[in-house]
């Protein structure tokens, strides 16, 4: 019998990537999106230079002697969809500068601890970032945004109920989770006692990582939920496990309670433990959940409108709450200026993802190049009867905290 000529078998059509895929932004965070349209595929390259060891006397490259001394893998998108936010990811360092657009407003006065007057800024004008908060005429420390600890497939109904109750757990199997309308923002989740429920009556376990992102030791979180009883009456505990607790005596109100806490362990599971169990019938409803690292006094939230502290440091009747901002002055502005600068760490998107389709499996196969910058550039061509289609190329870099793994990823389906 002959030598076979050829590599085809009966496995090779369900082993092909077909089609040009599509190129994702922070694939998987809470944060995920596309980054658009494409025409003329897109190519993920490891970029891994590996050198031999010479030794005297010996003609080739030797069995031992070979190490990998470069890595720099890149994913190459041909982007026909232009926005304002993939043209400043696309250029290393970019910045939206609108200086020749903006008016310093001093001392907007925002209320004592309420949020009324700051839902009524022209929020949309906004410069972002570049509000002072005074208590009493002493400026607060603002917290860094910082990425929803939120993640997963479920992130959305986990936090907003979006669809449903997304991998939250109920203590007893007689009760009952379900999502209803009319929460505090958006959808909320409403939990029934059953006959045999129990004090840790609602869970949402971090899944090492899968449902939460796992937290740092000694790095300082916030919990933002907000509540509001039917019939259930005893104080609420809130615990993440990984270092916070809270009493809470919920109200027939939707009340937004933040619990700060310094992490004295990773798992971030979420529960809500009773004092009491509750009763059979008895109903709470859930709403507005975050989760995330701060490290300042208060974060502030200019979509929707507040100011969000600790629930022991909401400013009383007696302190008074001030502001300045600076926003673009309105009118005058018709185009969002895109300069250069120094690169920054939050340069740095946290992955890029080309996400394809191998014939025969029901998954998608994932490339993936983490701490990704567009750093070669970018070039914009035109030409008559023809659409510009510039080249974005996303390198990908190494964590000073993990220096020993390659800022490059393959999820191959199984199935």
């Amino acid at each position: 019998m002959g030598t076979i000529k050829s590599g085809l078998n009966a496995n090779t059509p369900d082993r092909i990537f077909v089609d040009a895929g599509a190129v994702y932004l922070d694939y998987g965070l809470s944060t995920q999106r596309l980054l658009g349209a494409t025409r003329g595929g897109n190519e993920f390259n490891l970029n891994r230079v590996i050198r031999d060891i010479e030794v005297d006397g010996v003609k080739g490259s030797t069995k031992g002697l070979r190490r990998v001394t470069e890595v720099r893998p890149q994913l190459t998108c041909n982007l026909i969809e232009l926005s304002l936010d993939n043209l400043l990811k696309a250029i290393a360092g970019a910045n939206q500068d609108d200086s020749d657009f903006q008016v310093a407003v001093e001392a907007e006065y925002l209320g004592v601890g309420d949020d009324a007057a700051l839902k009524a800024i022209d929020n949309d004008n906004i410069v972002v970032d570049s509000e002072k908060v005074f208590l009493d005429g002493v400026q607060l420390t603002r917290s860094t945004k910082y990425d929803s600890r939120f993640v997963g497939d479920n992130a959305a109904d986990n936090k907003n109920f979006e669809l449903g109750v997304g991998d939250w757990v109920k203590g007893d199997a007689t009760d009952a989770i379900e999502i209803e309308a009319d929460g505090y923002d958006g959808n909320c989740m409403k939990f029934v006692a059953g006959a045999t429920s129990i004090a840790a009556f609602l869970t949402l376990p971090g899944g090492n990582g899968a449902q939460l992102t796992n937290l740092v030791v000694g790095q300082y979180y916030k919990i933002r939920v907000a509540l509001k009883k039917g019939t259930f009456t005893p104080t609420i505990t809130i615990s993440c496990d990984a270092g916070s607790k809270a009493a809470i005596a919920p109200t027939t109100s939707w009340v937004v309670h933040v619990i700060e806490f310094i992490a004295t362990g990773t798992d971030a599971s979420i529960v809500l433990t009773g004092s009491a169990p509750p009763t059979d019938e008895d109903d709470l409803y859930v709403s507005y959940l975050e989760l995330e690292r701060v490290d300042g006094d208060y974060v502030i939230n200019w979509e929707k409108g507040e100011v969000i502290f600790a629930e022991v440091d909401i400013p009383t009747a007696g302190e008074q709450l001030t502001m300045s901002y600076t926003h673009k002055s309105g009118a005058a502005v018709t185009h969002d200026k895109i300069r250069g600068g120094d690169i920054a760490d939050d340069d740095f998107i946290s992955n890029v993802a080309l996400v394809g389709t191998i014939s025969g499996k029901g998954d998608d196969i994932i490339c993936i190049v983490e701490n990704a910058l567009a750093d070669a550039g970018l070039s914009l061509a035109t030409s008559p009867r023809d659409e510009a289609v510039p080249t974005i190329v996303f390198t990908g870099h190494y964590d000073p905290a993990t220096p020993t793994i390659e800022p490059w990823e393959i999820r191959y389906p199984r199935a």
